[in-house]
């Protein structure tokens, strides 16, 4: 199968990357190097690394993750692999990272690359009509992935944030940050995101707690196989938060199935879960303003999608529509609102 002349290029620079950064093998070779149509914010690659070793061959399923020049969100690939490695060693299932490059020279710009974990992401595998006792055991595992990565002693860990918030100006916090990149980012003036902005600010909550949030937990970001989850991955919005910033995120109405939330189960049954695993209790008033601040948080990702377009920091057709997501985003924030 021929390759596009872009993952040539990619390929020539990874393989001339990974032989200066393992010396110590022999006959090394990428096969099978192929572009994920997954992810907005991140190039991603698979491919199969081959090389000797001590008289041994050896080959290993890997992902290539790299900083497009554009991007719907700007993050630090060193943040994220910190965060990676500190939730592994604390017990979470996530990919290894193999290699970490902060400035991107090698292949132009920042980039990861890490074990491919197995299990599929597929929509049309989870929601299949015979999968549903399966769907029920991972849903609650999901839960419970989530209760745990909230309830660890994030002081302890080796996580790459200085300065933490506290439960009191968490919420804040978190909103000044999308403020500031939309003041960023916007073309114009838009009117109903600063209404929004405006009953945020009037309606902040007190955390239950200081938690290492995962940032975009939903269904898409974990693999799975038969009833059970194999990695969790997308860390690269992980922050320290209220935990029921993430719990507003998995509520959106957008990674809904039906009436159940990430198509798992219902509203009420995935707070009794959630409150059972994580022992937080989840306040109504709370969750609602995380949900807002979802939908928020995302119509300003609509808006910096635009601006890479029009700044011609990408011609992906991803970013040239994602102003057509900025209406119907702004209706669930009226729906939140009640107006």
């Amino acid at each position: 199968m021929t390759q596009s002349p872009a993952t040539d290029d990619v390929h020539a620079k990874l393989v001339a990357y990974l032989r200066n950064a393992m010396p110590e093998v022999r006959d090394l070779s990428v096969t099978q190097l192929r572009r994920l149509p997954e992810g907005w914010s991140r190039e991603c690659y698979s491919f199969t690394l081959a090389f000797e070793r001590n008289a041994a061959r050896e080959m290993h399923d890997l992902i290539l993750r790299r900083d497009p020049t554009g991007s719907i969100i700007y993050t630090d690939r060193a943040v994220e692999s910190m965060v990676l490695k500190a939730v592994q060693a604390a017990g979470m299932r996530v990919p290894t990272i193999w290699f970490l490059d902060a400035e991107g020279g090698p292949l132009d710009t920042p980039f990861m690359i890490m074990e491919r974990m197995p299990g599929t992401s597929s929509p049309a595998v989870l929601y299949a009509d015979d999968y549903a006792e399966q769907r029920a055991a991972i849903g609650r595992e999901f839960i419970r992935q989530l209760a745990t990565l909230h309830t660890m002693d994030w002081s302890v860990m080796d996580l790459p944030f200085t300065d933490a918030p506290s439960v009191d100006s968490a919420a804040e916090r978190a909103v000044a940050r999308w403020e500031k990149i939309l003041q960023e980012q916007q073309l114009q003036s838009h009117p109903f995101l600063a209404q929004s902005l405006r009953w945020l600010r009037n309606n902040l909550p007190v955390a239950p707690r200081v938690s290492l949030l995962h940032g975009d937990y939903r269904t898409g970001n974990f693999l799975f196989e038969e009833d059970r989850i194999t990695a969790v991955v997308d860390w690269e919005l992980a922050e320290l938060g209220d935990p029921l910033e993430d719990l507003g995120w998995v509520f959106k109405e957008l990674w809904m199935l039906g009436d159940k939330i990430c198509g798992f189960f219902d509203r009420e049954e995935f707070i009794r879960l959630y409150e059972d695993y994580s022992g937080i209790r989840v306040d109504p008033n709370a969750l609602r303003f995380w949900e807002m601040y979802a939908e928020f948080r995302h119509g300003i990702m609509a808006v910096t999608g635009a601006r890479t377009i029009v700044d011609k920091k990408s011609d992906e057709i991803n970013f040239s529509i994602s102003h057509l997501y900025l209406a119907p985003l702004e209706n669930q924030q009226a729906k939140v609102m009640g107006i």
